[in-house]
């Protein structure tokens, strides 16, 4: 028995179970929509999606933006032409509001100086997750400052280079710090809207107006912002209403733009009688919900950052005639402000998820959204659980029947519950624990009940006529069981690879072929150093 301890193969098998008691302990076992219920999301979208390429990169995009979430036992599928439905295992009211936040927005991202596009979301190459390259988030005396560094595409550096080329103006010396400047601000925006009238009333605007210059650090509205920039660069016309109707010219000219837009995002406090004309003209009016601590213009633009240009960026130091020959700068970041070191870690993932996942090539125009009842319950699991002992004992005792040999029948119920354990935690590293992992694993298992059986029988009887030494026998066996391994992960790869949409059918494969490589690199291998040792000794 000790030389048995010492084989490698059981080292390996001991050290794996330990490693998924410490997985299942700390991490615990994350349960499905199947077990624990869900949320399901019905998007619908700004127009009829017909093209299938298209309807690709939708389902693609917003199943992104839910994995990166981290809510892995997701699907989404087309209903209809302007219908997507989003399945997801979690319930917690806060996490449900996030992802819906999310799943609102279309995620064009842009940056503008001066009412000019710098750049948008698809000249960014890569997202840096690095904190030795600037992806940080570091405590302030009121509040915490994180960064997000991201890579530009060649030209979109390039254009960036162009616009930003020395916009900033010295301003003074300082003996410590050299040169003083004052910069131009650079303003980024997520889905602008387009084709849209912004209609403020004048006690808005004024408040609005004070509220910007104000600033406001924890929602990353720099000091002395003004509010004629916000309009320029949001590039919405915009029409302030005053007193209690259009004036002539303001008529005459919402008529000229209702041309090229076809919508107007008015302000709560609009009077009546101004919603009324704009109906009357013709337009379609929106009022979405906006939160009473920020200022109605900045939330109407979609604007969310307001960075300051520096002068390394700007290249202040270099003349205009070496221009032509400086590198742009293609590695920048984006950086903000919040109240608390969770909600700054949650914008800057928020903004990662949009900037990564990309943006929908249409909008959305309204989200439901409902909660999904658990099919079977978690304590399905514990029923399973001892039908499933109840199959091993049952095998080992057909065993002892067939063999008399009552050692035998302990090695077959702890490699099975072995393997079980180990195919656990492995799957639940991978993904939620839903109906596709039980079948999974269901089938992994009574896999290796068969190649037990195959095992014990050939080293019992030593195939046809009782021939062959020890040895022999023990790789005829597994010349057996490779080989049937082989053949069910050969099956099972194309259902992961090419099994997008296919939903839990995907979840069974892997689960599957991770417990029969478990099987075939550490269970069956202990089982048959185990097997061999009790038959040497028989």
């Amino acid at each position: 028995m000790s030389e048995l301890i010492k084989n490698y193969k059981i080292l390996l098998l001991l050290a794996f179970l330990m490693a998924s008691f410490l997985i299942i302990g700390i991490n615990g076992i994350d349960f499905g929509i199947d077990f624990k219920g869900g949320t399901l999301f019905q998007i619908e979208l700004d127009e009829p999606i017909l093209d299938l390429d298209e309807r690709a990169r939708i389902t693609t995009t917003i199943s992104q933006r839910l994995d990166w979430t981290g809510l892995r036992d997701t699907s989404v599928n087309f209903f209809g032409e302007e219908f997507v439905i989003a399945q997801v295992a979690e319930t917690d009211p806060a996490t449900v509001e996030r992802i819906e936040s999310l799943l609102m927005k279309q995620g064009r991202f842009e940056v503008t100086i001066d009412g000019q596009t710098v750049f948008t979301g698809e000249g960014i190459i890569d997202i840096v997750k690095d904190p030795t390259r600037g992806y940080s988030l570091q405590p302030q005396e009121d509040s915490v400052l994180w960064t997000l560094p991201f890579i530009l595409k060649s030209d979109a550096a390039e254009r960036f280079k162009d616009l930003s080329w020395h916009r900033c103006e010295l301003t003074g010396y300082d003996q410590s710090t050299g040169r003083q400047y004052e910069c131009d601000k650079t303003y980024f925006y997520i889905d602008r809207p387009k084709e849209t009238v912004l209609v403020v009333s004048r006690e808005t605007y004024e408040t609005d107006r004070l509220l910007l210059i104000e600033g406001n650090r924890n929602e990353n509205i720099p000091f002395e912002t003004e509010i004629e920039e916000i309009l320029l660069n949001s590039a919405m016309p915009h029409i302030i209403a005053d007193g209690e109707a259009f004036s002539e010219e303001q008529v005459t000219e919402l008529a000229t733009l209702l041309q090229s837009n076809q919508s107007a995002i008015v302000s709560p406090d609009l009077p009546e009688s101004f919603r009324q004309e704009l109906d009357s003209i013709g337009f379609d009016l929106v009022e979405p919900d906006f939160e009473a601590s920020l200022p109605f213009v900045w939330q109407a633009t979609g604007l969310k950052q307001v960075i300051s240009l520096s002068a390394d960026v700007t290249n202040q130091d270099i003349p205009d005639e070496a221009k032509d020959t400086t590198e742009p700068l293609s590695n920048l970041l984006i950086r903000g402000f919040a109240p608390t070191l969770e909600e700054a870690q949650e914008r800057r993932s928020d903004l990662a998820i949009l900037l990564e996942s990309g943006s929908l090539p249409v909008g959305v125009k309204s989200i439901s959204k409902e909660t999904i009842s658990p099919l079977l319950g978690e304590n399905f699991l514990v029923s399973a659980g001892l039908i499933g002992l109840v199959a091993l004992i049952v095998v080992a005792l057909v065993i002892f029947l067939r063999y008399r040999v009552l050692k035998l029948t302990v090695p077959i119920v702890f490699i099975g519950l072995s393997e079980v354990f180990i195919i656990v935690a492995l799957a639940s590293l991978i993904s939620k624990f839903d109906l596709g992992a039980v079948a999974g694993i269901l089938a992994a298992v009574g896999t290796g009940v068969d190649d037990q059986i195959i095992i014990t029988d050939e080293l019992m009887k030593g195939g046809e006529g009782g021939e062959g030494s020890l040895v022999t026998r023990v790789k005829r066996a597994f010349f057996m069981v490779i080989a049937a391994a082989a053949t069910t992960l050969v099956v099972m790869l194309p259902i992961i690879v090419i099994g997008f949409g296919l939903g839990k059918l995907v979840g069974f494969a892997i689960t599957t072929s991770v417990g029969v490589l478990v099987g075939v690199l550490i269970t069956r291998p202990a089982f048959g150093e185990i097997t061999k040792e009790i038959l040497s000794n028989y």
